[in-house]
């Protein structure tokens, strides 16, 4: 399993995290669309979390190149998260569910998780 995050700090903390948990994971502190492309072969699954800002256009265009099977996406903006997914439904990928997640209450703000699968 590979995790990639492009903060410093934040893969510290994976590293930390991750070790004490007993889980291996490789860390690589890079930016996700450099990462993405360098990748020849599709990874079967991919987790992403990205900042309120949504994948963007080159993460998106990485992931349409590379077609991994599953996509989770973890959104933490509704429009950024409907760009995305506009582009991502565009490129082959069908929604196969959404959840949305209320992790701090009594404020506007809301985590939404999104499975998708390839279409063949």
């Amino acid at each position: 399993m590979t995790a990639v995050e492009s903060s410093g700090n934040a893969a510290g903390d994976l590293e930390f995290n991750a070790a004490r948990a007993g889980l291996a994971i490789a860390v690589r502190q890079q930016a996700v669309e450099t990462y993405l492309a360098a990748l020849e072969k599709p990874p079967d699954f991919v987790l992403a979390d990205p900042p309120r800002t949504g994948l963007g256009k080159p993460v998106v265009r990485e992931l349409l190149r590379l077609r991994p099977a599953r996509l989770v996406v973890v959104a933490c903006d509704p429009a950024t998260l409907a760009r995305d997914l506009g582009a991502l439904t565009g490129g082959g990928y069908a929604i196969e569910r959404m959840t949305l997640i209320d992790l701090f209450p009594r404020t506007f703000h809301i985590e939404t998780v999104v499975g998708m699968r390839r279409m063949v």
